[in-house]
Order: structure tokens, then C-alpha cells, then sequence
């Protein structure tokens, strides 16, 4: 068993300095800084930066020469609960963040150190031993350290639940409430604050939308080649899914044709065959004219198009850009309304959807041009 290292919920502000640590465990016996121990917090990626700054986990066992760091992939990001988890079982030292390996070194070797130097490690919150004000601003949720490196499994559990007390393993566990009771002060001799901030909901994809280009964990290299040549992972698994193709009523005008659907099929299938992954398909054929002229807009409610306000996930050349909430398509002059025409640049809500002639099935196919939110023909 080695000395464990924490397993802590943090929530990180804006404002930060060149580097400071949540926590860490520090040597108190040298006469000179010494960076033996641990520490968890947030650096700077290059040195005398500016920009850039990322989680890390650095350790120095006592028989090393020098301290080993781990980094997270990406920029920390600000004003966010973030789940931060250490382990080192004696050969690995591991970083995650929000239950992701993020980071992995196996450059540290042995015990954190003997039972002899034991007396000369101190665990500090909110800082480290140096002069140079490497303080902590930001919030700490909770804190627990354990005795044993947790499994990945353990550390992506309910990232804001209390730890076990019925753990054998588990060392420390405090969410600061009874903080004078178990803590001391260090350096300047004051408390921090205590605050009663809301639990953090859970994301909402709101509009759904894909992420950008190299900000997802998959986008991380190194991250992945871990993954990959993690052999469970390659036992065979069975996806199923569902095609559900939509006809007019006598069978024509489907969405896909059958040909298209064979071929995207068999590409997923050559695609994950490398990885022992089969896909079953099941394809549901519906024959609805009416359905097959629609279009789904996400989160865009038919009340919102033309209620005099843009909202942008309705802005889409099939709803007139939202009715002309979001933009009109053009100059509407007098003579252009209620002639018999379907006029797109007068067919939002100032102009009165070209006072009905663009919701008039005698003029129009009302399935494209309709957008006011009161015709019946909409």
C-alpha cells in the first residue's frame, strides 16, 4: 500500500495568478523550498506564459532526483465544477478530470516516503510552502484521500457524491463544514470563506449543435491510444438500430432509398469490424404524405415563428428565417401585397404574410410559404 493521494470536486474562478495549488502534501523539514510530496492545481502549459493555464499533478517520491508533472489536455475552464482526481500506486501517477484519464507518467518509483520522514510532510489546502504567493482562489467542494489508488471505474461515479464513510481505504474526507475544528491555519492565519454556492446542474445541449473542432476528449491523442490498447474494450459488442424511412402516401418519395441505406450500412460494418463491433439494422418504413413534408426543426415550437422576436432555432429558409423575426428577405412595396402572388419578401409579420396570400392554397403550396402563426393552413 502506498500513501494515497485525493480525490477532490473544485471549482475554479477566473482570476488566478502565474500558479497555485488547491492541495498538495509538502516537505516542512528542508531549510531550502523543496519540492518533494505532491500537488494538485493550476499551472501555466509554458513557463513565464502568460495564457494557457491547465490542471497538473506533480509528485516527487524521496528516492527521485526530480519532480514528475502531469498536465490535462486543454485549458481549465473557468466559473465550471471541476472534478479532479490524482492516483499513484507506486509505478503510475494519473491525472483525470470530470472521470477522463487525462494524463498518465510512469517516471516516479517506490513509496511517497518512509515511515521515518512521515512526520516531516504536512498536507496544505489552498496553497504551498514557497514565499512566492502561489495561493488558491477559487472554491473547494469537497476533499477526500484515500490509501490505495482508486480504480477508474470508482473515480467516475456521482463526481459530487460524499465518499463512503464504510471504506476501509478512505484516509480523509471533509466538505469544510466543521472547518475549524479539523483544520489549522497556515502562513497568514485566516480562514477562508465559507459559501453556500448552488449544485451545479448537469449540461444541457442547448441548441444541439456538434462541438468544435479539437475541444472533445476523443480529439486528444494520447488520451485515446490509452483506450485503444485497452483490450476489453475489444471484446465483441452488437449495436442495434433503427432506420425510419418515410414514404408519401403510395409508397413514393422516400426520405432514403433502400440502395442508400444497404451502403450505409455495410460502411459501418467495415468501418468497426477492426474493433469487433457487428451492427444490427432494423428498418421501420412509414407511409404518411403529410409527414413526409415536414421538417424538424430542433426546439423550434410552430408559436415561435412570427411572434415578433427572432428566435434562432427557428431561423431557417423554411420558415421564412423565423417569420421575418430574424430577416427579411427583401423590400416589400404596396402594390406587391394581395395580388394573387406569393411575394417571400413580404411574407413576414410586418407585411402581414403578404396580407394572406402566402397562406392561400388557391396560390401557393401552402407546406412552403405559410408561416403565419394564426392561419389554419399552417
Amino acid at each position: 500500500m502506498y500513501p494515497g493521494i485525493p480525490h477532490f470536486c473544485v471549482i475554479y474562478l477566473t482570476r488566478f495568478p502565474l500558479s497555485y495549488h488547491p492541495a498538495g502534501v509538502f516537505d516542512n523539514c528542508s531549510h531550502a523550498v523543496s519540492n518533494k510530496g505532491w500537488a494538485l492545481g493550476i499551472h501555466l502549459w509554458q513557463h513565464l506564459g502568460k495564457k494557457d493555464a491547465r490542471f497538473f499533478f506533480s509528485l516527487r517520491t524521496d528516492r527521485m532526483k526530480r519532480a514528475t508533472v502531469v498536465s490535462g489536455y486543454h485549458r481549465y475552464r473557468p466559473n465550471t465544477w471541476t472534478h479532479v482526481a490524482a492516483t499513484y500506486d507506486g509505478q503510475w501517477m494519473t491525472l483525470y478530470l470530470d472521470g477522463v484519464r487525462v494524463g498518465r507518467n510512469d517516471q516516479q518509483a517506490g513509496a511517497l516516503h518512509s515511515a521515518f520522514m512521515a512526520s516531516c510532510r504536512t498536507l496544505i489546502l489552498g496553497g504551498d510552502t514557497s514565499e512566492d504567493g502561489h495561493n488558491f482562489r477559487g472554491h473547494l467542494m469537497s476533499l477526500a484521500l484515500w490509501n490505495i489508488a482508486l480504480p477508474q471505474d470508482r473515480l467516475q461515479r456521482g463526481f459530487l457524491q460524499v465518499a463512503e464513510g464504510g471504506d476501509a481505504a478512505l484516509v480523509l474526507s471533509t466538505s469544510f463544514a466543521r472547518l475549524e475544528e479539523q483544520w489549522v491555519t497556515f502562513k497568514d492565519e485566516v480562514y477562508p470563506l465559507l459559501e453556500n454556492l448552488p449544485m451545479p446542474e448537469p449540461d444541457v445541449l442547448f441548441p444541439l449543435a456538434p462541438p468544435e473542432c479539437g475541444q472533445t476528449v476523443c480529439d486528444n491523442v494520447e488520451l485515446i491510444s490509452h483506450y485503444n490498447r485497452h483490450w476489453p474494450l475489444r471484446s465483441e459488442k452488437m449495436v442495434r438500430y433503427r432506420v425510419v424511412n418515410i414514404h408519401d402516401d403510395r409508397g413514393l418519395q422516400p426520405t432514403v432509398s433502400r440502395e442508400q441505406i444497404s451502403r450505409q450500412h455495410q460502411a459501418l460494418s467495415e468501418a468497426f469490424s477492426r474493433y469487433n463491433i457487428t451492427w444490427q439494422l432494423t428498418l421501420h418504413e412509414v407511409y404518411n404524405s403529410s409527414l413526409r413534408h415536414r421538417t424538424v426543426l430542433v426546439n423550434c415550437e410552430p408559436s415561435k415563428i412570427g411572434n415578433d422576436h427572432c428566435d434562432p432555432e427557428c431561423e431557417h429558409p423554411l420558415t421564412g428565417y423565423d417569420g421575418g423575426d430574424c430577416r427579411l428577405q427583401g423590400r416589400c412595396f404596396s402594390w406587391k401585397r394581395r395580388d394573387g402572388i406569393c411575394h417571400m419578401e413580404c411574407n413576414n409579420m410586418l407585411d402581414d404574410f403578404d396580407d394572406g396570400d402566402c397562406c392561400d392554397p388557391q396560390v401557393t403550396d401552402v407546406r412552403k410559404t405559410c408561416f403565419d402563426p394564426d392561419s389554419p393552413e399552417r
